[in-house]
């Protein structure tokens, strides 16, 4: 937003310099070549024969020195000043600009003496000397004439007004960026999950379409707010209500195997059993996501990560050996960070898991720590099947699934990935997923360090 504000005060700004100067280049030309009224010339010509009187006087009052210090003055508004011999060279030895031979035989006569298009010439007669002809001439376009401009305090003039209009371009950026730059300030704490980020009254800026612009965008993130919080309600409450009838529906199932000799009706009563004791992990997970999402991090405290890493890998490899596969930690830093120990242990545990779940038998899963910059950076990689590249993003979501990698017959739940994925940024880190080449998935958590 910062870039977007100089943008602006840039744009208004070099605006305002573009017109000062054309403003006063139109006012120069229309000054310089406005006909003086009863002399038939122009004020630059008028000001040309100024010239042509002095280096007259000067020539006649105190020679060649007299000469130069005039053509110098000339030369420091603009004016190019010569005054010419018989064989058309400057008697002060300057270069002749090409072309002045050219005028001074083309002059032809007007009122106030010769001319020749924007060239001003004078014969200067010395007594009992030779006769001189005196060129004055503005050879300079308009817009460069203008830094010899008289008086002296015409450029001054154009400082201050180049600071004035800085000052309120400056102003009028900041009218325009401030209230852009809060908005997105707010839209930038929507999509980081604050849905209480409103806009609010604007102190600067306050033009009707701002005002209008932070009106819609607080009622946007008001009704985003409610529709978000009515999911989260409802997942919770459906949670709590299911809990109720399963814990009867156990203490059926129980009375019911209890009555039931061996046989055929007692493996339909296991498959309903184990049916209920996944049902009351979906259950639970959900209520636990509910929870992260709507509860503040608790209980963050130092906490050493390659500890936390090799404890849950060790508790994983029982899970492992059951499914024909091992776990190897190939890297392991010692790394410190501040967490939520049970949290972040949590979603440690259901990515090992994850990995376990989807890995070829015989196969071994691949755990690194290392640190990059200020972060801890954990990876685990298996040699499942993968994800399609377009699904990497989604699998972090509550029950996605993709066709193969997570079918249903795997056991999963759907939520395990989403709980790691809110765990870990509510110890502020990142959680992403990658194919790994020759196959299998990998899943990188990035965290900062204490």
């Amino acid at each position: 937003m910062r870039r977007l504000f100089w943008r602006i005060f840039a744009l208004f700004w070099v605006g305002t310099l573009v017109l000062i100067l054309l403003i006063a280049w139109s006012t120069s030309y229309t000054f310089e070549n406005e006909e003086i009224p009863g002399l038939g010339i122009t004020r630059m010509e008028s000001v040309l024969n100024d010239q042509l009187r002095g280096a007259s006087r000067a020539l006649h009052a105190g020679g060649i020195d007299a000469l130069r210090k005039v053509q110098r003055g000339a030369n420091d508004r603009g004016i190019t000043l010569y005054v010419l011999d018989a064989s058309n060279r400057d008697i002060l030895g300057n270069e002749v600009e090409p072309g002045i031979a050219e005028e001074v035989a083309g002059a032809v006569a007007d009122e106030q003496g010769l001319h020749s298009r924007r060239t001003r010439i004078r014969t200067i007669s010395l007594p009992e000397g030779p006769r001189y002809t005196a060129v004055a001439a503005y050879l300079h376009p308009t817009m460069l004439r203008m830094l010899y401009r008289r008086p002296t305090y015409f450029w001054d003039q154009v400082v201050i007004a180049s600071i004035i209009s800085a000052i309120f371009s400056l102003i009028l950026a900041a009218y325009i960026a401030t209230p852009l730059s809060r908005i997105r300030g707010g839209a930038r704490r929507v999509a980081g999950g604050d849905l209480d980020a409103r806009v609010g009254t604007l102190q600067f800026g306050r033009s009707a379409e701002m005002l209008a612009l932070a009106s819609e965008f607080d009622s946007m993130a008001a009704r985003l707010k409610e529709l978000v919080e009515g999911q989260r309600r409802l997942i919770r409450d459906v949670s709590h209500e299911m809990r109720s009838p399963l814990a009867r529906q156990r203490v059926a199932l129980e009375l019911a195997r209890a009555q039931v000799p061996a046989g055929d009706a007692k493996l339909q009563l296991d498959r309903i059993e184990r049916e209920s004791e996944r049902l009351e992990e979906m259950i639970a997970q959900a209520i636990q996501l509910s929870r992260m999402e709507t509860t503040s991090p608790a209980r963050v405290e130092p906490l050493a990560l390659d500890t936390l890493v090799a404890d849950i890998v060790a508790d994983a490899a029982f899970e492992a050996q059951a499914r024909q596969c091992s776990l190897l930690i190939q890297q392991s830093t010692p790394l410190q960070v501040q967490a939520e120990a049970d949290l972040l242990g949590s979603a440690i545990e259901n990515i090992m898991r994850n990995a376990v779940n989807y890995t070829r038998p015989d196969s071994t899963i691949r755990i690194r720590l290392d640190r990059i910059e200020r972060e801890a950076r954990l990876r685990v990689a298996d040699s499942g099947p993968g994800v399609d590249e377009q699904d990497l993003t989604h699998i972090f979501e509550p029950y996605y699934r993709t066709d193969d990698a997570r079918a249903r017959k795997s056991g999963g739940s759907g939520l395990g990935l989403a709980i790691a994925k809110r765990a870990i940024e509510r110890q502020g880190g990142r959680i992403r997923a990658s194919n790994v080449a020759g196959g299998g998935l990998e899943i990188e958590i990035l965290l900062p360090l204490a």
